[in-house]
């Protein structure tokens, strides 16, 4: 199937190549592992991104729409380049990776936030709501059975969040 073409101006890149968004989405973590969800400042991550505050605003509604972007870019990159999906087993090997613990941090400040701001737990159940169907489709059992594992997974996940500020060692097993 031919791949459309994309309408509009292309994207703006870095002399990396790097695209602005993704450059805001990586100093949105950044800037929240440094500062926590509450310290975050749409300056701050702007001047990371080496771009203007304003530009924020062009992707995103504003520094919670761009948080919770982070985090579900960041989910988003564990999967396999080719789209495949991964076994309950391989998204918590990805999750528990070096590489994604700064990722973690933030997915632990989106959860603490959703508590204290309304706002921001309705952008996280959207989420949740979005990535569960296809959870819920692996599951086996009743309906009742299968939203339990998924709530369970997704429990799960958010405790392991926290694995950094245990002192184990990480393995696989």
């Amino acid at each position: 199937m031919p791949v459309e073409a994309r309408r509009g101006r292309p994207p703006k890149v870095d002399d990396a190549g790097v695209a602005t968004r993704q450059r805001l989405l990586a100093a949105a973590i950044a800037a929240c592992v440094e500062h926590g969800y509450e310290g975050v400042t749409v300056n701050d991550v702007a001047a990371r991104a080496e771009v203007s505050a304003p530009a924020i605003y062009h992707h995103f509604g504003g520094k919670d729409e761009l948080l919770v972007a982070a985090g579900r870019w960041a989910l988003d990159r564990l999967r396999p380049e080719d789209g495949a999906s991964l076994s309950a087993p391989d998204v918590v090997s990805a999750f528990l990776a070096p590489s994604f613990a700064d990722s973690r941090c933030l997915m632990i400040e989106l959860h603490l936030a959703s508590r204290r701001h309304p706002q921001i737990a309705a952008m996280m159940a959207a989420w949740h709501a979005d990535h569960a169907p296809s959870w819920r489709r692996r599951a086996a059992g009743t309906p009742a059975q299968r939203d339990a594992a998924v709530t369970t997974f997704f429990a799960l996940l958010l405790g392991l969040c926290q694995f950094d500020s245990l002192a184990l060692p990480a393995t696989r097993a």
